[in-house]
C-alpha cells in the first residue's frame, strides 16, 4: 500500500482523538468544575452508593455498556460478509453517532444540575461509546491485515501516532480557549462548547478519509472469516494465557494514564494557583517529550525486546506519577511555586517518555498473539482480541473516572480543600507499578 493510502488511513487517528477528547478529558472540568472558575456544576456534589458519584456511576454505567458491545462488535466485524468490507461497513455506520452525541452531553437539560442532568448523561455517553466502537474497533483490526510483518506493524502503529501528534498538540490547547473566551465576553460554558463543536467538524473530515482510502479487498490479506460462535471465539481468546497477561498489564497502565491527563487543568489551578491556559503549558511539556519518544522507541527496537522496552515504560510512568504527589497548593511568587513548577514539568515530561513507548508496542506483541492464532486456528480473530483489549480498557477509563469523582468529592477539588487533586498522582503511581509486575510475567520468547 502507497505511502499516501496509509496516511489516509492514519487520519482517523486525529480525527478520533478530537472527540474522544471531548468525551475524555474535557467533560470531567465541565461536570466537575473547580469552586470559582465560572463554571456551575452540572451534577450533585455527594457520594451516592458508597464511594460512587453521579459521575461515576454514569460513567461505569457507560463503559459497562461499551465493554459488552466491543466484543460482540468485534465478533461482527470479524464474521461480515459485507460488500463494502468487514471493517468499512462498521465505520461508516458508526461514524455520525459517533460525532454527534457528545455534542449532547454539553447540553443538558437542566441548567443547575440535578438527577435528571445524571441520567442524561448516562444515556447520551453509553450510545456515544457504543458507535464510537463501531468506528475505532475495525479501524484498529485493519492493521494486523494491512501490515502483516512485526516491523510493518510498529512502522504503521508508529505513523498512526505521528499523524495523531500534531492533533494532540492543539488539543491541549482547549483550555487556552476558556481564557481566550473571557477575553472576548464569552462564559466559561459558552466557550467548552465552541471549542467542543469545532472539534466535532473537525472529526468528522478526518475520521471521513479512511473511509475512501482503504479498499479492503485490495490491500487487505484476510484470512477466512471465522464460523464458530462468539462464545467459542471468545473463550478462546481469553484462554490465551500471554494474552490475559499482557491484557492484565496493559489495563492497569490505561488506568493510571486515564487519571493524569483529565486533571492536568486542577493542576494548573488548584495546586499551582495560575489560569485553566496554563495547563497547556504542563500539557506542552508532556507533548514534546512524547515526541522525543517518538524517536527513540524505534531505535530501540534494534537492541531491546519490546517487552522490556514496555517494562522500562510503565516504571519510570509510576515514579513520575508518585512525584506529584509532592506538589502543595502555592502560587505565582509564593515560596513553594518554583519547586512545584519544576516537579510538575518534569514529571510529565517524564511521563511523555513512557507514553510514547507504551503507545507504539502493543500493536507489535498483540499482532504476534493475532498471528500464532491464526496459525493454530486458520481464522482470524484480529478485530476480536483488540475488542476484548477495548473491553477492558473501557472499564479501566470508566473506573479511573469514577475514582477522579469520589476523590474530588470525597477530599475536595479547590484551593481550600486540595486534597482530592494531589491524590491522584500517587494513586495512578500505584497502577503504574503494578503494570510492571504483571507484564514480567509475559513469556519472554513471545516477545
Amino acid at each position: 500500500m502507497s505511502t499516501r493510502r496509509q496516511l489516509a488511513y492514519a487520519a482517523g487517528a486525529p480525527g478520533f482523538a478530537s472527540i474522544d477528547h471531548v468525551v475524555g478529558t474535557m467533560l470531567l472540568y465541565f461536570y466537575l468544575p473547580p469552586p470559582g472558575r465560572g463554571l456551575v456544576a452540572q451534577l450533585p456534589q455527594e457520594t451516592l452508593f458508597g464511594p460512587l458519584t453521579a459521575f461515576g456511576i454514569a460513567m461505569l454505567i457507560a463503559r459497562t455498556v461499551d465493554s459488552v458491545a466491543s466484543p460482540l462488535i468485534g465478533h461482527a466485524s470479524d464474521i461480515s460478509r459485507s460488500r463494502l468490507g468487514h471493517r468499512r461497513a462498521f465505520m461508516l455506520f458508526g461514524l455520525l453517532p459517533m460525532l454527534a452525541l457528545p455534542l449532547l452531553a454539553y447540553w443538558p437539560p437542566s441548567d443547575v444540575g440535578g438527577a435528571i442532568n445524571a441520567v442524561w448523561l448516562t444515556g447520551v455517553l453509553s450510545c456515544y461509546y457504543v458507535f464510537a466502537t463501531m468506528y475505532t474497533g475495525p479501524h484498529g483490526a485493519l492493521i494486523p491485515e494491512i501490515a502483516r510483518s512485526d516491523d510493518e506493524r510498529a512502522r504503521l502503529t508508529r505513523l498512526l501516532a505521528l499523524c495523531a501528534f500534531p492533533m494532540a498538540g492543539l488539543l491541549m490547547t482547549w483550555p487556552r480557549g476558556i481564557d481566550w473566551g473571557r477575553e472576548v465576553g464569552l462564559a466559561p460554558t459558552e466557550s467548552m462548547r465552541a471549542i467542543v463543536i469545532v472539534l466535532a467538524l473537525v472529526a468528522f473530515v478526518l475520521c471521513s478519509i479512511p473511509l475512501f482510502a482503504i479498499d479492503e479487498k485490495r490491500f487487505t490479506e484476510r484470512v477466512e472469516p471465522e464460523t464458530v460462535s462468539l462464545r467459542e471465539s471468545l473463550a478462546s481468546v481469553l484462554a490465551n494465557r500471554p494474552f490475559r497477561i499482557f491484557l492484565g498489564a496493559h489495563v492497569l497502565f490505561a488506568s493510571a494514564a486515564s487519571l493524569i491527563f483529565p486533571v492536568l487543568p486542577y493542576l494548573a489551578t488548584v495546586l499551582l494557583g495560575r489560569s485553566e491556559g496554563f495547563a497547556f503549558d504542563l500539557s506542552a511539556s508532556l507533548g514534546l517529550m512524547i515526541a522525543v519518544g517518538y524517536a527513540i522507541v524505534p531505535r530501540l527496537l534494534g537492541s531491546l525486546r519490546p517487552k522490556k522496552i514496555l517494562l522500562i515504560s510503565f516504571f519510570i510512568f509510576g515514579v513520575a506519577a508518585a512525584a506529584l504527589g509532592m506538589i502543595e497548593p502555592s502560587g505565582p511568587g509564593q515560596p513553594q511555586d518554583v519547586r512545584n513548577l519544576a516537579i510538575a514539568f518534569i514529571s510529565l515530561g517524564v511521563m511523555g517518555l513512557a507514553i510514547a513507548g507504551v503507545s507504539l508496542l502493543p500493536n507489535v506483541l498483540v499482532g504476534q498473539l493475532i498471528d500464532e492464532d491464526a496459525a493454530r486456528g486458520g481464522t482470524n480473530r484480529s478485530a476480536l482480541f483488540l475488542g476484548v483489549m477495548r473491553a477492558f480498557d473501557k472499564w479501566a477509563f470508566g473506573l479511573s473516572a469514577a475514582m477522579i469523582a469520589f476523590l474530588f468529592v470525597r477530599f475536595g477539588n479547590g484551593p481550600d480543600n486540595p486534597l482530592g487533586v494531589q491524590l491522584v498522582g500517587p494513586i495512578a503511581a500505584v497502577l503504574g507499578l503494578g503494570a510492571v509486575l504483571m507484564l514480567s510475567r509475559f513469556p519472554e520468547e513471545r516477545s
